[in-house]
């Protein structure tokens, strides 16, 4: 019991004494010099009725810096290219550089096209989903936008992308409906 209180308190000594670090950030750009689509819509309802597939963040309480940093960290938990397929089952005892042996697909030339049609539709409801979660908690809104205007704020430099997101997240109130689906 003696050690486990040193611990504690060494490690509250420590904590309390070690020098903080601040690492040093590129300045962000001027709000005002970044371009963002066009997020309003002629047809309202299609708008409306497709706000769960595309959406926007917007949160009228933080700045463009503050929504730059929560977009930046909830980005960074979104999967990067295509599924890493791992085999059933790898012994304990066995090395990691085994060659792993993979079958052919068991669902055929069909099954192969159905699936190139629908991972594209799958990849974003997850890209949305992670987002959708590591952002709501943080008090941001989901707002409708059109497909091009979202494929514009999705696709490309990562850095572009979340400066864009961040100037619609922290800019003037959407005229739209709230996305609450």
């Amino acid at each position: 019991m003696r050690k486990f209180l040193f611990c504690i308190l060494m490690t509250s000594a420590v904590a309390n004494f070690w020098p903080q670090v601040a690492y040093a950030r590129d300045p962000l750009p001027d709000s005002a010099t970044i371009e963002i689509p066009d997020v309003s819509s002629a047809d309202a309802k299609k708008l409306e009725k497709q706000g769960h597939k595309f959406f926007y963040f917007y949160n009228p309480t933080v700045s463009f810096s503050e929504a730059h940093e929560d977009l930046t960290d909830c980005r960074r938990h979104l999967e990067v290219g295509a599924v890493v397929l791992l085999p059933g089952y790898i012994p304990w005892v066995e090395s990691v550089d085994r060659e792993i042996e993979y079958g052919p697909n068991p669902y055929g030339l069909v099954g192969a096209i159905i699936g190139a049609i629908i991972a594209g539709p799958l990849e974003r409801g997850a890209r949305n989903n992670k987002m959708r979660m590591c952002m709501g908690p943080r008090g941001y809104l989901r707002y409708p936008l059109p497909e091009e205007a979202w494929k514009t704020l999705n696709e490309g430099d990562e850095e572009s992308l979340i400066l864009m997101q961040a100037k619609l997240a922290s800019g003037s109130k959407p005229l739209a409906q709230e996305v609450t689906e």
